[in-house]
């Protein structure tokens, strides 16, 4: 059954954004993410009622996100990375919000320079701080596997950074 267009408005005004913030982080070409963004949301209206019956919503849109992602990467050549700081995502807690400033560019590409799994998991919980178990749902891995993804991240990310810092 196709959602109330007014219902899936709202679903769209509310989850788009986020889902746009995440792929961000894991791709700098925005012809790819927005591709990818728009294919997700044509899954959610595509199985809409199955995404109601959801107990983690997030969770299975990310999930989708990210196969969406791999698809338009696979059909797109890279045409243009985000270099504007402006461009960058916004925390959606306010009282963590990222500064955007200039060097915030480095963590992004700092990010987008991990084996996949390993920037999956460190975008979201950079950008959403969700339960291990909620990334374990949404990579479609175990609660171990988040786990060792994200220490081999932070590992790889602290030396990518103070690189680019000069070891500070």
């Amino acid at each position: 059954m196709d959602p109330e267009p007014e219902e899936f408005a709202r679903f769209f005004t509310h989850w788009e954004p986020q889902i746009r913030r995440y792929l961000i982080w894991l791709e700098g070409d925005l012809a790819v993410i927005d591709d990818a963004a728009q294919e997700t949301m044509i899954t959610a209206h595509r199985y809409w009622d199955t995404v109601q019956a959801l107990e983690n919503v997030r969770a299975w849109l990310f999930k989708i996100a990210r196969q969406r992602l791999s698809r338009a990467r696979e059909s797109r050549m890279r045409q243009v990375v985000i270099t504007d700081p402006h461009e960058l995502p916004e925390h959606t807690d306010a009282g963590r919000a990222l500064s955007l400033r200039v060097d915030q560019l480095a963590i992004l590409d700092a990010v987008r320079k991990l084996p996949r799994q390993q920037g999956a998991a460190i975008a979201l919980q950079l950008q959403y701080d969700p339960p291990l178990a909620e990334i374990a749902q949404i990579m479609a891995i175990s609660v171990g596997s988040v786990k060792t993804h994200l220490h081999h991240a932070r590992a790889t990310l602290k030396t990518l950074l103070a690189d680019v810092d000069g070891g500070a």
